[in-house]
C-alpha cells in the first residue's frame, strides 16, 4: 500500500488502510498479552474482542465486520509461529495455581478452553492435595481441641470440599492430625 501526499482516498483506499492499522493493532496487543502470560485462543480471542470494542468506540468506527475476521487472521497468524502452545500455557497454569486442588485446576482448565488429557492429569500430582490439605491446617493454626468440635469440624470440612478436595483425603488428614497431636 503505497500513499502520496495529496492523494485521494476513496471508500475503498480507506477500509483497506483502516483493515490494515486494526490488523497491526490488534497483533501487537496480542503480543503483549501473550508476553506478560502464556494465552488459550479462547482467551485471546475474548480479549482482542474487547481491545476492538474499545478502538471502535475510541475513533467512532461504525463498522465492525472485518473485526472478527481480523481477530481470526492474528490467531492463525500466532498458531503458526507456535505461540500459542497449548502445553505452555498448561504448565503455566498448573505452577500458578499449584496451592488448588487438582479437582479445582481441571476445572478451570475446562473453562479456559483446554481439552483434559492423560497428560495434563499426570502433570498434576494426586499426592499433591493431602499435603495441601496439611498446609492449609498450618496456616489457619487449626488445632485438635478445634477438629474435636461436631461443628467446626463440618465447616472445615464443607469449605475444603468447595475448593475441590476429596472427602476422603479431608478425612485422612483430620484422622492424621488428630493421631499426632
Amino acid at each position: 500500500m503505497s500513499l502520496h501526499k495529496g492523494q485521494e482516498i476513496d471508500q475503498k483506499l480507506y477500509e483497506i488502510i483502516k483493515d490494515t492499522s486494526l490488523l497491526y493493532l490488534g497483533r501487537e496487543y496480542a503480543l503483549r498479552q501473550i508476553a506478560i502470560s502464556p494465552k488459550t485462543e479462547k482467551t485471546l480471542k475474548l480479549k482482542l474482542k474487547l481491545f476492538f470494542q474499545k478502538i471502535r468506540k475510541k475513533f467512532n468506527l461504525i463498522t465492525s465486520d472485518s473485526i472478527s475476521i481480523i481477530i481470526d487472521q492474528i490467531i492463525s497468524d500466532l498458531n503458526s509461529k507456535n505461540l500459542l502452545n497449548q502445553t505452555d500455557f498448561v504448565s503455566y497454569f498448573i505452577n500458578k495455581n499449584r496451592h488448588k486442588s487438582k479437582t479445582q485446576i481441571l476445572y478451570l482448565l475446562c473453562q479456559q478452553g483446554i481439552e483434559i488429557t492423560p497428560d495434563i492429569t499426570s502433570q498434576l500430582s494426586s499426592d499433591g492435595d493431602y499435603q495441601l490439605i496439611e498446609k492449609y491446617f498450618n496456616k489457619k493454626r487449626i488445632s485438635p481441641d478445634l477438629l474435636k468440635d461436631f461443628n467446626y469440624r463440618q465447616k472445615l470440612m464443607s469449605s475444603l470440599f468447595r475448593r475441590g478436595f476429596k472427602l476422603s483425603d479431608i478425612k485422612a488428614v483430620i484422622d492424621a492430625f488428630l493421631n499426632l497431636k
